[in-house]
């Protein structure tokens, strides 16, 4: 499972983020293995309980709220699924007029007989096209010869030659079928994380591969553009305007990327106080963490993406933020200092002109062409959510569904530049609220920041926190959870973020029964005496 959980961290990035579906097959293959091992283990809920080992005590239960959480999360998760198989589902056109209205006409609008409630025949195309259009053809100026209505044979237009009446809600199911598959590969891996890294030991390991995959990506990204030849890991040709590392758009790199700064900081964090403490063991890990915060974070700088740099700043205010909440700030903000400084003189020593370039443009504001750009997109797809507000048009239809509310004459836009609208305009109403609700039942469950007040476990937990909150911030302007490296990303973190939070949960429960236990007996032995 661990040797799986580290191909993937390490695959999906490098083969260009996972996006092209030879790509995609690999991560549900590798997902796919991963859980049945896990299926098949002692770890799962549905295994046998077995009872402790004598003399040990049971593991101290997770807290009712919590676990009511972390039910309403996976409740949700499931219920989103079957909406989307719902999507998928062919329906007849009187149930689509009542659950999608603006889908059923553009049904009525563009396939022959299903008005009707017939079939589709494909030899009546050419004729029922002519006659829905026939205001428009031109009544004169055609040259001599050729026919005024053409008929096309049917052998020639390589549709089929009927088609069932009944259809989905999805505009294009084959687009759904494709984005359902990919969300189960990764709502297996975070069961998997869920499941099986809930002891200290195996959650830092996983930590390990997370910030080691991360690394090594930034370091070929940077490495890449000081060697760029025209051509990607070196021997592909393409049109490459924007890239960076194995990424084709440098800002799903810098989200990616965003993700695992803060945790390599707070790694960094963790490993300083062990050696203040005379661990001498602890240098390497120090070493190590220190020196991927600063090529983590000269490779986001360096990728020339604005919104990466905003969201990294973002990432070590909450830092920031979390260290004063928790009273012991005064070493780790020095050392912060010291990080960044040293990410500075790092870009300083590869180039930092481009940078400070990049860097000027964000004096614009809102008046930056690509944001402007952005916001003429948000108000068009107001109206495709407006037309689909319930069921919306079938998860991952954004670039069919979007081309009828396009601005004229732009490019053809493949996704919303946000994730929260793009999934609005997919799912609608009832699955805009299920994502909200999962989200509130996850923030619930693992954003406890009162639980590390005075323990060591303060610095993983702000490291897990501040990449997931920079990460969904930066989602506001970029198709950022669609990729599956980012999505892969995300799902471990917050699976690790929720078991980090179990373990000092139970631990402290455990200490807590300790001491009440403790006090018990000696008022005992009092009265004894």
């Amino acid at each position: 499972m661990e040797a799986g959980i580290c191909l993937l961290l390490l695959f999906t990035p490098l083969a260009f983020g996972g996006i092209e579906m030879w790509a995609v097959g690999v991560v549900q293959i590798l997902a796919a293995i991963v859980f049945v091992a896990w299926a098949a283990g002692p770890d799962t809920p549905w295994s046998p309980r077995t009872e402790p080992p004598p003399g040990a005590s049971p593991p101290p239960a997770i807290p009712p709220a919590r676990r009511l959480a972390k039910r309403i999360l996976w409740g949700c998760i499931g219920i989103f699924v079957l909406f989307v198989l719902f999507q998928l589902t062919p329906l007849p056109s009187g149930v689509l007029k009542i659950v999608a209205p603006a889908t059923d006409r553009l049904y009525a609008l563009t396939i022959p007989g299903y008005a009707e409630g017939r079939e589709f025949r494909s030899a009546e195309l050419t004729r029922w096209l002519v006659d829905n259009r026939r205001s428009e053809i031109p009544k004169a100026g055609l040259p001599s010869g050729m026919p005024a209505l053409p008929d096309v044979p049917v052998s020639e237009t390589a549709l089929p030659a009927s088609a069932s009446p009944l259809r989905t809600v999805s505009v294009y199911p084959f687009m759904t079928r494709e984005r359902l598959t990919t969300l189960l590969s990764l709502i297996a891996v975070f069961a998997v994380i869920c499941g099986h890294f809930r002891s200290r030991r195996r959650l830092n390991r996983l930590l390990a591969m997370v910030l080691g995959s991360v690394f090594a990506v930034s370091l070929f990204g940077l490495f890449q553009k000081l060697t760029w030849n025209g051509k990607l890991f070196w021997v592909r040709e393409g049109e490459y305007e924007n890239i960076f590392g194995p990424f084709v758009n440098r800002n799903n790199f810098a989200a990616y990327a965003v993700a695992a700064l803060p945790l390599a900081v707070c790694l960094a964090f963790h490993a300083l106080g062990k050696v203040r403490k005379g661990r001498r063991d602890a240098l390497s890990q120090l070493f190590f963490s220190s020196f991927a915060a600063i090529v983590i974070c000269g490779g986001i700088f360096y990728s020339l993406s604005r919104g990466g740099m905003i969201a990294a700043a973002l990432a070590i205010a909450i830092i920031g933020v979390l260290l004063f909440y928790y009273g012991r700030h005064k070493t780790e903000l020095i050392f912060l200092a010291v990080l960044f400084v040293a990410a500075g003189g790092f870009l300083s020593w590869i180039g930092s002109e481009e940078v400070i370039d990049r860097l000027q443009t964000m004096s614009e504001g809102a008046k930056t062409p690509s944001l402007e750009q952005r916001y003429t997109a948000w108000r068009q797809a107001s109206h495709l959510i407006a037309d689909n507000w319930l069921t919306g048009t079938g998860l991952g239809t954004f670039r069919f569904a979007f081309l009828r509310y396009a601005p004229p004459g732009g490019s053809w836009w493949t996704t919303a530049h946000n994730e929260y609208i793009e999934l609005v305009a997919d799912t609608g109403l009832i699955g805009g609220t299920l994502a909200l609700a999962g989200l509130g039942a996850f923030v619930f469950a693992g954003m406890r920041p009162g639980r590390f007040r005075r323990r060591s476990g303060r610095y993983v937990f702000t490291g897990l926190v501040a990449g997931i909150v920079a990460l969904m911030v930066h989602a506001n302007i970029t198709a950022d959870l669609q990729m599956p490296a980012i999505g892969l990303i995300v799902v471990v973190l917050g699976g690790a973020l929720l078991n980090h939070v179990d373990l000092h949960e139970a631990a402290g429960e455990a200490a807590r029964d300790t001491t009440i236990g403790s006090g018990a007996h000696r008022r005992r032995r009092r009265r004894r005496k």
